[in-house]
């Protein structure tokens, strides 16, 4: 059995996933297309950072033979003299990596690079680094310094994106070489739970690395969950004098606000950064008095280009300049309207003054002044909703969530890979972010009643 990185990785985040992907893989769920646009977006960030090293020799494969084939290639490029070697794989006893950046600096003697779709070098990366610096000089060769490449957060675009100012190069040598003894203990023991008969206990509290959402996910596939049944007695616990003096600061007309967001590595339009979330639609319920007819105001950038002008035109339409602007996790509206205000300073004391209306619908929960047991514990809005609004479902929708909502959007207008589809991601994603607002819109009333 081959021990490789990714399983060596896999174990550090939990001994029964290395056991499940050797011996049981298909437990494993597959890749949901979120996830995948995820990888998709840093293997378009890799060929900015080789491009850092023009003298480079891409190695790498595209298939099962190739991948075999692999490490015979890479000793002939070694032998060649060549000095930067990308996607080499050395193989040491039972273990194997594939490095992203290997540069010679002298006969047996390298720099280790590894590219990461992050902004900053994090501690699993000097693990996965640790791994792949043991295979390199078990394997003979004297590993120097060790870096990784990630993405500059700072950067932000101005015409034809530059590799040496979207990436950022971070010496982490010192970090992993403090993980030596640490790696020489756990790489025999990843592949001794690999080879056992029986798997470890995969108990979620075991999870490391921050990993034990992904966990559950396989975990789910181990040992599977039923929906918990709540008696038809359950009742909330409802603090009304709290929840009346919160609504009682609200002032008409109220406003409830919801965007969706673009989001990638390498920015699509001059004026952003990495990863900065922009937004690209939004929609308003408005209740402009206690007994008024709800209204709905909506923006959906169509087109591929910068969506943030007209975005911020229109948005400042229809939102007025006084009442409450109710919202659900203020720190996300908030964040896009102070940067739509950098990206476009004369609208950035209009943008500033809406921030300053800003109300967040999740504190009654979030202070537990409303706390029903069957939110078990989550004061998210997809946990709040079907608790009080049950007649309220995203599962009839095209669009059901803020990921695939984001994904589709960005396939659909600025990546041109569903044409045929357009039009009804579109009106998916009216329905969707509609959605979102008026179920804003009934858990105030809910809250209303609850307090009475």
């Amino acid at each position: 059995m081959v021990i490789s990185k990714s399983d060596y990785m896999l174990f550090l985040k939990h001994p029964a996933w290395i056991w499940i992907k050797k011996n049981d893989p298909k437990k494993i769920p597959p890749v949901d297309e979120n996830t995948q646009a995820m990888f998709d977006a840093g293997h378009k960030f890799e060929p900015l950072a080789e491009s850092l090293f023009p003298e480079g020799l891409s190695l790498g494969f595209s298939d099962y033979n190739e991948y075999l084939s692999l490490p015979k290639r890479t000793q002939d490029a070694i032998s060649s003299k060549a000095q930067v070697l990308f996607q080499p794989r050395f193989e040491w006893g039972s273990y194997t990596c594939i490095c992203d950046v290997v540069s010679f600096v002298g006969d047996d003697e390298v720099d280790l690079y590894e590219i990461k779709a992050s902004t900053k070098a994090k501690p699993e990366h000097e693990f996965d680094l640790a791994f792949q610096t043991a295979v390199l000089e078990g394997s003979g060769l004297k590993v120097r310094n060790i870096y990784v490449i990630h993405a500059n957060n700072k950067y932000v675009r101005n015409g034809e994106i530059k590799a040496d100012e979207i990436t950022a190069i971070q010496d982490i040598t010192e970090k992993v070489r403090s993980k030596g003894e640490t790696t020489a203990k756990y790489m025999p023991l990843a592949l001794a739970v690999a080879q056992q008969s029986k798997m470890p206990d995969p108990s979620p509290d075991l999870a490391k690395l921050n990993s034990k959402n992904d966990w559950l996910q396989v975990y789910a596939n181990i040992v599977p969950t039923e929906k918990k049944a709540w008696p038809e007695d359950t009742k909330p616990a409802i603090d009304k004098a709290q929840i009346r003096a919160f609504l009682d600061d609200l002032k008409y007309p109220l406003y409830f606000l919801d965007y969706e967001t673009l989001m990638s590595l390498i920015p699509y339009f001059d004026g952003q950064r990495p990863y900065q979330q922009v937004p690209f639609q939004y929609s308003i319920h408005v209740l402009e008095s206690p007994d008024a007819e709800l209204k709905w105001h909506e923006y959906l950038h169509r087109e591929n280009s910068n969506p943030i002008r007209p975005l911020t035109e229109q948005l400042l339409k229809d939102i007025g300049t006084a009442g409450t602007v109710l919202v659900w996790y203020e720190k996300f509206e908030k964040s896009r309207n102070s940067e739509l205000g950098e990206m476009l300073p004369e609208f950035k004391e209009a943008l500033e003054a809406v921030n300053g209306r800003i109300v967040d619908l999740i504190i009654p929960f979030k202070s537990k002044w409303y706390n029903d047991p069957r939110c078990e514990g989550s004061a998210s809005i997809k946990a709040v909703l079907p608790v009080l609004c049950p007649e309220l479902s995203y599962k009839e929708l095209g669009i059901q969530e803020g990921g695939s909502a984001q994904r589709l959007w960005m396939e659909a207008v600025l990546d041109s890979k569903r044409v045929d589809e357009k039009d009804q991601i579109l009106n998916d994603l009216i329905e969707y972010c509609k959605l979102d607002t008026f179920a804003m819109v009934e858990i105030f009333r809910c809250l209303e009643k609850s307090c009475k």
